[in-house]
């Protein structure tokens, strides 16, 4: 059972978005959960995010895009 859960809501921001993922997957604390939501981006975040194969990550996916702060909530109920 993870000890942490990192929660990343992302909207279009395929610019920084392996960097981001791929910096929090390198942290030397091992045990978390990484919990990533698509918040119905259009641009090619959802590629990205699938193309890390890391046991950790938890992906979910809004079809419509409902915001940051309705995101994170989402994440912390799961």
């Amino acid at each position: 059972m993870p000890k942490v859960s990192v929660v990343m809501s992302v909207y279009n921001q395929e610019k920084y978005l392996a960097e981001a993922i791929e910096s929090i997957l390198r942290q030397s604390y091992k045990n978390f959960e990484f919990l990533i939501l698509d918040d119905g981006s259009t641009d090619k975040s959802l590629k990205i995010i699938k193309s890390f194969k890391d046991k950790r990550i938890k992906f979910f996916k809004n079809k419509e895009r409902q915001g940051l702060a309705k995101g994170l909530n989402f994440l912390i109920g799961k």
